[in-house]
């Protein structure tokens, strides 16, 4: 088989891999909003989804993870960039531009985000999102130290993290309420104003 041919096969197998596990989030998301996040089980989930439960457990340790979907996965190149000091030099600029990969990568529909605001009323979701994004404060502080010269302790790292968290909510909530901008766009114009408001 040539390189490029099985590029494309692997491509095919990531790509039915993220449509599954989309495919099984959604139907968690649903599930939960419906009967509550105690009010179903796994095998429910997996007739829902269409999957086997071996298949669902491959995907998914528990209901909590399947509601949230896959953890936030920074772009390599995007954290690599970013890590060396790019792409602008400007820590401030960099983190927005790492933002917006991370926006870009995949667009949710109205109907999704809708969905989203409303579990994340469910206290133990918004636990395991603190969690989540716990862990992706580590991570940034790490890439923050190795650019050099800045340093961002944990507790930084963290209200970075919130703040940005603050601008997508607010850039979430305009595009349910009808603004057609990109996502990722919307997410640049609020954090604009925040700096605006800030400076």
């Amino acid at each position: 088989m040539s390189t490029s041919a099985e590029n494309g096969a692997v491509d095919h197998r990531t790509s039915k891999r993220e449509e599954t596990a989309r495919r099984i989030m959604l139907s968690a998301q649903r599930l939960a909003m419906e009967h509550g996040l105690d009010g179903f089980t796994m095998d429910e989930l997996a007739e829902a989804a269409g999957v086997a439960r071996r298949t669902l457990f491959n995907y998914y340790p528990s209901k909590v993870d399947a509601c949230l979907g896959p953890p936030i996965a920074l772009p390599a190149d995007a954290m690599e960039a970013f890590a060396g000091g790019g792409p602008t030099g400007n820590l401030g600029a960099d983190l927005e531009q790492l933002a917006r990969e991370v926006l870009a990568m995949e667009q949710p529909t109205r109907e999704e985000m809708v969905l989203h605001r409303q579990l994340f009323q469910i206290p133990r979701l918004v636990e395991a999102v603190h969690d989540r994004f716990a862990e992706l404060a580590v991570d940034l502080q790490e890439a923050v130290r190795t650019r050099g010269g800045e340093q961002l302790d944990q507790e930084s790292a963290l209200l970075v993290i919130r703040l940005l968290l603050v601008v997508f909510d607010t850039a979430i909530d305009a595009s349910i309420a009808g603004d057609d901008t990109p996502l990722p766009d919307l997410f640049s114009r609020h954090l604009g104003t925040l700096r605006r408001l800030l400076s």
